[in-house]
């Protein structure tokens, strides 16, 4: 890896990095505020008057824990979604964008490999989305502690996130690939946009069950279940690892299809 591009890179997507780290704390703290112990039957009566809207979300679960309520509505829809588009942006910032513009041909002139330049651009979009989680997790904690103290189930939540991180990996390996291939700013995005955004619309109409249940087979958002991970479910809390695998051959893919790439320049 070469740190002085690490660093560089790093200093590049601070600002992205910052705001959306800010939006998703700002919505933990929105999530843990709304939480009302008496409040149990209005959620309940909301859930059952839009039961589509919410199934669709993936906000249907049970919330009779503080714990099963934090999960619910934070890792329902935006905790998933912001990332993802986060990780988007980045990929195509980090490769294409170089590409693009030609300053990648700078980067090949040094006596860097492509190889090594490839590994340093992947570990920042790799650090950048487990500090994204880890700084986010962390406020979520510090709220429920000091707003509800006792009640949050710390080890499950830290479980759960860890397994949305590996959910994460999956598309940002998926991203960077496609990033890796591209030789535009603009068609790396609208690819990585694209398919994230189908893999997203899938588990929605997944969601609703039904003729659509067979959906939830070509999405990898079913490798997560948040209530078998809370109720410490074995097979919950495994499956995941079938995501780093997934992340782990992409990115792989991505290196390679680097170092065979011909250059526009």
């Amino acid at each position: 890896m070469n740190f002085t591009l690490f660093r560089y890179s790093c200093r590049k997507t601070f600002p992205l990095w910052l705001i959306f780290t800010v939006l998703m704390s700002l919505y933990a703290f929105a999530v843990v505020r709304m939480y009302d112990p008496d409040a149990g039957a209005a959620l309940l009566s909301l859930t059952e008057s839009l039961p589509q809207t919410m199934t669709i979300l993936g906000m249907a679960n049970d919330t009779n824990t503080f714990t099963a309520f934090i999960v619910n509505y934070l890792y329902g829809m935006l905790m998933l979604a912001l990332p993802m588009v986060f990780t988007v942006i980045v990929s195509v910032q980090l490769m294409a964008h170089h590409v693009s513009n030609g300053t990648m041909s700078y980067l090949l002139a040094s006596p860097n490999s492509r190889k090594r330049i490839a590994a340093t651009q992947r570990n920042v979009l790799i650090v950048t989305l487990l500090l994204m989680l880890a700084v986010c997790c962390g406020v979520t904690i510090v709220l429920c502690e000091y707003f509800y103290p006792g009640q949050l189930d710390i080890l499950p939540f830290l479980i759960l996130t860890a397994c949305v991180f590996a959910l994460q990996l999956a598309f940002a390996g998926m991203c960077y690939f496609f990033s890796c291939r591209s030789n535009g700013t603009v068609g790396a995005l609208v690819i990585n946009a694209g398919a994230c955004l189908l893999f997203y619309t899938i588990r929605l109409l997944a969601n609703l069950g039904g003729s659509l249940s067979y959906l939830r087979f070509v999405t990898p958002y079913t490798l997560i279940n948040p209530a078998g991970i809370l109720q410490s479910d074995l097979k919950s809390c495994l499956l995941p690892l079938i995501l780093l695998v997934i992340a782990v051959i992409l990115f792989s893919l991505a290196n390679r299809s680097f170092q065979k790439k011909t250059m526009p320049f």
